[in-house]
């Protein structure tokens, strides 16, 4: 997915709602604690450290997500049930199957195949997806309420994005050198400088979407 292209007036009006802690911050500064993890989680964290969330048939399911199966005017074929760490869930009569990593679209289609090959006629399946695992970013450094960001199920989480979550740099924060640390699927540890003022600042520039485990760290400024 293409990261945005914010239009100027956005961007004006992003840079005041960024910017604003800044001028309140002499106000209350040295009396501000971190707020608790997960504080600022969209649509909040339940028990477990999962969301609530509506996503759409386009959505990927995950392990650890927990999802509901079930089929018109069979109620006992209805089913709870969590995707486990190998991608799969037990449903009646099919047994195991591997849904992991496909789109509910493409999971209601293959279960649909699985019934309608050796059990039902023309069955009606729906899934549901009630819990989804968490996907957090942390955001430390010079913010005025470092802590966690969740990312959205169902869009990307831009570096704007998470800057706000957290009530934008501090007074201190040199919003020229932000640093986001992102682990590559190979293990490796990628190290990216932003320039935050550009992202606002510049028509042209583009926003940084981010990814499960990235870290931004604010550095302070020097005086």
């Amino acid at each position: 997915m293409k990261a945005p292209i914010f239009s100027h007036l956005q961007r004006v009006l992003l840079v005041t709602a960024l910017l604003l802690p800044l001028a309140l911050a002499g106000q209350s500064e040295g009396g501000g604690d971190a707020a608790p993890s997960g504080s600022r989680a969209q649509g909040g964290l339940s028990d477990g450290g999962r969301v609530s969330a509506v996503v759409g048939a386009n959505y990927v399911i995950k392990p650890s997500d927990i999802i509901e199966v079930s089929v018109y005017n069979e109620q006992d074929l209805r089913q709870t049930v969590r995707v486990e760490s190998d991608n799969t869930i037990s449903l009646p009569l099919i047994g195991a199957v591997r849904v992991g990593e496909m789109t509910v679209s493409e999971a209601k289609e293959l279960i649909t195949r699985l019934y309608d090959r050796d059990y039902i006629v023309n069955p009606q399946v729906s899934i549901l997806v009630l819990e989804f695992s968490s996907e957090v970013v942390r955001v430390l450094g010079a913010v005025n309420s470092p802590g966690i960001v969740m990312i959205p199920p169902d869009r990307d989480l831009m570096l704007t994005d998470a800057i706000a979550q957290v009530n934008g740099i501090s007074r201190i924060g040199n919003s020229r050198s932000v640093q986001v640390r992102r682990v590559e699927r190979d293990g490796t540890t990628r190290v990216l400088d932003v320039n935050f003022d550009q992202i606002l600042g510049d028509p042209n520039a583009r926003d940084l979407p981010l990814r499960d485990g990235d870290t931004i760290f604010v550095r302070e400024r020097i005086f």
